[in-house]
């Protein structure tokens, strides 16, 4: 009895830890969702998809039961019109070696083949439900939630909202329904042929030619029937699938989609109806032909529309542009707008202005904010200077702006994250890896163009503990529980505030600890540890000392996993950004885009052609806090979204204006609307069509050859403007053939990031019949010029390295100055710290190389100056002298030019005379 009770209690807790682990997934996920805040992010989806999953799999459930039961009764009805079917069926079946032997055949059993179709049923309908709850659940909170955009398309006139929320769940219905209706279609004709009591005689296509007992008859007939209405129905929503055709030159409907697939995709739909009620005929009549013919007949007019299109298609390509040139202007409407390029200003810019000392001058805000600080040489710098300890690293500079010193100065930031690896490899133990070794510390900083003598970025925070040498950037709290290096691989989590203490940076001979205060965490108390200790396949949460009642478990610190988990229906940026807020904190900015592949007529990219950068969201690198605030208030999609999730998302008027002023123009929107602008660019569809007008986004010289230039983000004033403004920004040369290569600058594209002007697209164009410089003469220039290429010649020798830094080109005054910074690592030891050796300036075709670390001198070279003039606004103190200025004389370059221009107004005055 002892031995019975003891293994009953063995198997209760064995099903009991089992039925835990099962479930700890679901609970642990459910407390960490309602641990941030978010736990309608976890039950939305839940509710919808057991509400979808119940209602489809009742809809199979009778479908497929339904169907058995029709099926066997049928069965039942031709063998009683052929009773001795059964007996052959089991001879044949079993292989008795003897047919004519006399063999007692049991009947069937009706309660056993009834309960048999039902299980079949359940199993089915639950796999049928499963896939359906898996690709229809958002699909249905879109349908019931949706949000018009209020853009009709040229064609049907319906609203987009139609084809991005409307007909994919058409689509969804129609298709669970043809599918498991086709699966049962399928099974029966490979089931009743199999009985024998299908016969065939003669000529298929003959009346009579084909035996099918009447209870099979009409089942066949309502099955085929339905099934002809559901892919009419199915002909009509693939009518309107022609406004993203890609069949044609344009995206969308071009002409054969409108002569052809149009017309046909009616016809088909008629057709299919007509096939239908020849089947439901067959229900009463007894001829096959009413049902074979109409397949036939609808299956070749099938094949006939695909030839009568290929032939119509290849027809238009003979005269292509007259055929097409209106949906070519639709494309061209339709994909500016579905990429945020319909509010694009567009503007002309001379280029050509030449730039003299004084446009320097009066520019010094841009000049002052050229970025010299290249990020991928400051990476390498910082990870050997800054890094301090080999378990912090440095992923990424990140830049933005700050107020420096009372001046509006471009920063280069890079956090200071904890890097898992390493500690793996040298201090992986698990209290290690989980409750000591949490954090990041800190930042490090550097104004863009500031270098020190040394060739090293001047910084202006730094070190252990933070030490900020600028008024404008204080860190009250540097440490950083969340980014994007803490990944957790081994286990998977950290273990905040217990008695192992956290260690936070070396000061002397001892080590400065802190614990985790965080507003975020999960208590490893009660039912909370009994899941997480299963969820993690752990007994240690039990036996680590070093764990308190008032320990906080922290998992998904990863600050892009963490967002994709709370919000997979966005795209996320590439880069999110660190920034060093005025109360002191550090917060991770991340941009997200509200996308589909559904809006009519727009080119994709990739997998979208329709995109908006809705939403900023903002992650407290302490406390793991995450925010969503929606930016793009227009957005249809985010809209919906919204709707399915109210609460979630905040105005952007609700953002602290401590972190607004960081808010920037994310690259990689930035970079899709640039590539969509090298062809879409023009309005004229004729010069669309030809080419004539294609762009290429600039080239630059790199260790590997060429590729393209990253945009970049400057402080500078836009042409017209009064004040100088945070801008993103990239230039455009014409697109090259293998027979010219054409690299001269034809347009730049900003950017605005700042105040109300934020989000505003300007693209400037330069006019056509001039050569203006683009980055890749220069740097051909660079490389053509003797002294020059002599310098990165004898610089490059030995063990050393000469990288050419990110050439800058800069608008000022209608004008351009390029700027790059060219940089030396030298390979010691394994050491490798590029260091900034000179800097090349250059206006139109001239340009010089100065060994110097400030563009102010190298500036002042260029244009022959001995002196630099004092900054607009800097005064003496009283009682202190005026330093004095040497104001040089023109330098040999500009009489030059001074003497060309007289002998030019000399030569036109004889021309005159």
């Amino acid at each position: 009895m002892k031995k019975i009770r003891l293994f009953q209690v063995l198997a209760f807790l064995f099903f009991a830890a089992l039925l835990i682990k099962i479930t700890s997934g679901f609970y642990v996920n459910y407390i960490w969702f309602k641990n941030l805040g978010y736990s309608q992010l976890f039950t939305t989806p839940i509710i919808a998809k057991l509400s979808i999953g119940v209602i489809s799999f009742l809809i199979f459930f009778l479908i497929l039961f339904g169907m058995g039961l029709i099926a066997f009764r049928t069965y039942q009805r031709a063998e009683q019109e052929n009773p001795s079917f059964w007996k052959n069926f089991r001879l044949r079946v079993l292989k008795y070696p003897d047919p004519a032997e006399e063999v007692n055949v049991t009947p069937i059993n009706k309660r056993k083949v009834i309960a048999v179709i039902f299980v079949v049923s359940i199993a089915f309908s639950f796999i049928l439900s499963l896939q359906t709850v898996e690709n229809g659940w958002m699909k249905l909170l879109e349908y019931l939630n949706y949000a018009k955009f209020n853009v009709d398309d040229p064609i049907f006139h319906k609203d987009v909202s139609f084809y991005v929320f409307q007909m994919p769940f058409y689509n969804f219905v129609l298709n669970s329904l043809t599918s498991s209706l086709t699966m049962i279609f399928l099974a029966s004709l490979f089931f009743f042929p199999l009985t024998g009591l299908i016969q065939l005689k003669g000529n298929l296509f003959k009346k009579g030619s084909l035996h099918i007992p009447r209870s099979i008859r009409r089942f066949w007939s309502c099955l085929i029937g339905i099934l002809f209405i559901l892919y009419g129905l199915k002909q009509i929503i693939a009518m309107y699938t022609i406004v993203y055709s890609q069949a044609g030159y344009v995206y969308g409907a071009g002409y054969t989609d409108i002569h052809v697939t149009l017309p046909l995709s009616i016809i088909l739909a008629i057709l299919a109806v007509l096939c239908s009620i020849a089947a439901f005929l067959f229900f009463f009549i007894n001829d096959h032909r009413l049902v074979t013919r109409p397949i036939v007949i609808y299956l070749l007019a099938g094949i006939l529309g695909m030839g009568v299109h290929s032939f119509v298609q290849y027809t238009v390509s003979n005269n292509e542009f007259f055929k097409e040139k209106p949906y070519i202007e639709r494309e061209i409407k339709f994909t500016r707008l579905a990429y945020g390029l319909n509010d694009l200003v567009v503007k002309d810019y001379p280029g050509t202005a030449k730039i003299t000392w004084e446009n320097i001058q009066n520019n010094r805000s841009t000049i002052e904010n050229i970025r010299l600080n290249d990020p991928n040489p400051l990476k390498a710098a910082l990870s050997q200077n800054q890094g301090l300890t080999y378990y912090y690293q440095f992923n990424d500079i990140d830049i933005d702006r700050y107020q420096i010193d009372g001046k509006y100065r471009q920063v280069l930031l890079a956090p200071r994250e904890i890097s898992d690896k390493s500690l793996t490899e040298k201090a992986g133990t698990f209290v290690n890896l989980t409750m000591r070794y949490t954090h990041g510390y800190g930042i490090a900083a550097t104004l863009a163009n500031e270098i020190d003598e040394s060739g090293y970025a001047r910084l202006i925070v730094k070190d252990i503990p933070a030490k900020s040498e600028v008024q404008g950037i204080d860190i009250k709290e540097p440490r950083i529980y969340f980014g994007e290096l803490t990944n957790d691989s081994r286990y998977g989590y950290v273990i905040g505030n217990t008695s192992a203490k956290e260690f936070d940076y070396t000061l002397g001979d001892n080590n400065m600890e802190n614990v985790y205060q965080g507003s975020t965490g999960l208590k490893l108390t009660g039912l909370d540890k009994l899941f997480l200790s299963a969820y993690f396949n752990t007994f240690r949460f039990y036996f680590a000392g070093e764990i308190t009642e008032n320990s906080k478990l922290l998992m998904r610190r990863n600050i892009v996993d963490r967002v994709n988990t709370l919000m997979p229906y966005l795209k996320l940026d590439q880069d999110p950004y660190i920034v060093a807020a005025d109360d002191g904190k550090l917060y991770w900015i991340l941009d997200a885009y509200s996308f589909t592949d559904k809006f009519p007529y727009s080119s994709p990219v990739g997998d979208v052609n329709y995109l908006r950068n809705s939403v900023k969201i903002v992650i407290d690198a302490y406390n793991g806090t995450v925010n969503f605030y929606t930016f793009d208030t227009s957005d249809p999609i985010i809209k919906t979204v919204s709707a399915i999730f109210p609460g979630i998302f905040k105005d952007a008027s609700a953002m602290p204006s401590n972190l607004k002023e960081h808010v920037r123009y994310p690259e990689d929107y930035f970079n899709i609307q640039s590539h969509i602008l090298l062809n879409f660019h023009v309005d004229n569809p004729s010069i669309f069509y030809n080419r004539e007008d294609t762009w290429d986004i600039a080239k630059k010289v790199t260790t590997e050859g060429t590729s393209n230039i990253d945009p970049y983000y400057t402080i500078m004033k836009l042409p017209g403007e009064q004040e100088s403004e945070y801008t993103l920004t990239i230039p455009f040369t014409p697109a090259s053939r293998q027979e010219q290569h054409r690299n001269n600058m034809v347009a730049w594209l900003a950017a605005r990031n700042d105040g109300d002007e934020y989000g505003q697209l300007a693209l400037y164009r330069m006019p056509k019949n001039v050569e203006i410089q683009g980055p890749l003469m220069i740097d051909s220039m660079i490389d053509q010029d003797p002294s020059i290429s002599q310098k990165l010649t004898l610089w490059g020798q030995g063990d050393s390295e000469v990288i050419r830094g990110n050439l800058m080109v800069v608008p000022i005054d209608d004008g351009f100055i390029y700027v790059e910074p060219i940089y030396i690592r030298a390979e010691q030891q394994g050491a490798s710290i590029p260091q900034m050796q000179a800097i090349v300036f250059a206006v139109d075709k001239k340009l010089i190389l100065v060994e110097t670390k400030s563009l102010d001198k190298a500036i002042a070279e260029f244009f022959g100056k001995k002196g630099l003039p004092e900054e607009p606004g800097q005064k003496p103190e009283p009682g202190q002298e005026q330093p004095q200025v040497v104001q040089p004389k023109e330098s040999l370059l500009e009489k030059i030019e001074i003497l060309k221009q007289q002998l030019l107004e000399l030569e036109e005055e004889i021309r005159s005379m």
